[in-house]
């Protein structure tokens, strides 16, 4: 929750988090995840975006983000993709 607590800067209530959380959850728990920080970071920062582009109702936020999540964040994904996540979760770090 910390993680979406900082990527949303206070902007988002504690119920819109709780529905952000619910969905982030369901994706990563999923065998298909790729369960690296740098995943989890870019996904949770999707997420957020999804939310603050007007995906608010809760099904399909879960639908649409786990269609993005098996595309974008599975143990699948290229090499040039998990570069890509690497290289924007350590420039996070450094911001942090």
């Amino acid at each position: 929750m910390e993680r979406l607590k900082r990527l949303t800067q206070g902007d988002l209530s504690q119920s819109e988090l709780e529905v952000i959380k619910r969905v982030f959850d369901l994706a990563t728990t999923q065998s298909w995840f790729d369960d690296t920080p740098y995943s989890r970071e870019g996904f949770a920062a999707a997420l957020v975006d999804l939310f603050r582009c007007g995906m608010v109702n809760p099904a399909q936020l879960e639908r649409i983000a786990m269609f993005w999540a098996l595309s974008d964040f599975s143990h699948s994904m290229s090499s040039a993709q998990r570069a890509k996540l690497r290289s924007l979760y350590s420039r996070c770090e450094v911001e942090q």
